[in-house]
């Protein structure tokens, strides 16, 4: 499968650019990111409802901090979407990778590959085959892969519901002993996605992902995300992630809340 990613972004090709506009009002906002703590979240729906229609699309983030003086912080966070549709077949990849130091202490490290086909059997109906793998050392957790197949269905271009199964392989890495887990989960989302204006788009998704072998094994996540262009292709992000684990494997708090804002640059 990871061939499959590797021959897929190989037929990237440039793209026309989008038509949008520079808006003043958003100075006050620009001058946020730069002292905004970023942390990883996957916009995967967000741009693939931007995406979906256009023969290629591709998205480019960047975010960049850090402090020196009383205090020494860096963090980097670079991201990579890219898709293409021909007729009833869409796919796309995504890529991220975020690192951070505190005072010269690892205090984030992680990577996130996601690739996904769909074939449109019908105008809002498809069905989708996708794969990830996934690493995040703050959570212990070594490495995660899973394969899965899923239905969805669109509703007039800013609703969309899916629904399917995945098969994952987890290896955590707890007090020097490596745990692994395989297991089967059902995949369950529901994702919201509107243009707020010619320069602005908002997208919401949830996400409930139960152990079809255990019911009280259950994930959700809420991903909300908000952006606004500042040139024709340079556009201000902002999104805001809750993840809660009902059965985290280490003794953890059950809920996280992370938030990011950034650039994005599309084409």
């Amino acid at each position: 499968m990871l061939q499959q990613c590797q021959s897929f972004y190989s037929n990237f090709s440039k793209a026309k650019p989008l038509t949008t506009l520079n808006s003043k009002d958003l100075t006050a906002l620009f001058l946020f990111t730069f002292s905004a703590h970023t942390m990883a979240i996957d916009e995967t729906e967000s741009l693939r409802q931007r995406s979906q229609d256009k023969t290629l699309f591709t998205n480019l983030s960047l975010d960049l901090s850090g402090k020196s003086g009383n205090s020494d912080t860096e963090n980097f966070e670079f991201g990579l979407y890219h898709s293409q549709r021909h007729d009833k077949h869409f796919g796309f990849i995504m890529a991220s990778r975020e690192y951070a130091k505190s005072n010269g202490a690892e205090s984030a490290n992680s990577s996130f590959l996601h690739f996904r086909y769909n074939y449109y059997f019908a105008k809002e109906k498809s069905f989708e085959l996708f794969t990830q793998s996934n690493f995040d050392d703050f959570r212990s957790l070594e490495s995660r892969n899973l394969l899965g197949i899923s239905y969805r269905q669109e509703f007039h271009k800013t609703h969309a519901f899916g629904a399917g199964l995945f098969n994952e392989h987890e290896k955590y890495l707890v007090n020097d002993d490596p745990t692994n887990f395989t297991q089967t989960r059902a995949n369950l989302y529901w994702v919201f996605a509107k243009p707020l204006s010619k320069y602005a788009n908002l997208a919401n998704t949830l996400y409930y992902q139960p152990n079809i072998e255990e019911f009280g094994d259950w994930r959700a996540f809420n991903k909300f995300s908000i952006n606004s262009a500042l040139t024709e292709n340079l556009y201000l992000k902002f999104g805001v992630l809750i993840e809660h684990n009902s059965q985290p494997v280490l003794d953890v708090e059950k809920t996280d809340i992370s938030y990011r804002a950034g650039f994005e640059f599309e084409f």
